[in-house]
């Protein structure tokens, strides 16, 4: 069976009775870009955080070289910990949250 190549960009008619959908491919770029967007928007916000949570590692030990005594370096320890853990808490739920939207929203065909 010989095998006719278009090319002016137009479907052959035998495929387009057979398979109606392959000849309208905007149901597939819908499809395929909804992946791309969900680990975009995943990358951006974690990048986003990571580069956050390194300028706290930053400060920190700023903070730390400045330490008079051992007292005073434990105090800015304890606060670098409890800062990192409420930043991580809250920062995760962004992640999650905007992830989850894009989601929502590419699923849907926005």
């Amino acid at each position: 069976m010989a095998t006719e190549k278009s090319t002016d960009g137009v479907q052959p008619a035998a495929i387009d009775s057979k398979f109606p959908f392959l000849g309208t491919p905007e149901w597939l770029q819908s499809f395929s870009q909804a992946p791309i967007k969900f680990y975009a928007t995943a990358w951006n916000e974690a990048l986003g955080f990571t580069a956050r949570a390194l300028q706290d590692q930053a400060d920190y030990v700023r903070t730390l070289a400045a330490c008079a005594d051992s007292a005073e370096a434990l105090k800015c320890h304890g606060e670098f910990a409890r800062k990192s853990w409420a930043r991580s808490c809250d920062e995760g739920s962004k992640v999650f949250d905007a992830v989850r939207a894009n989601f929502a929203s590419a699923s849907q065909g926005k």
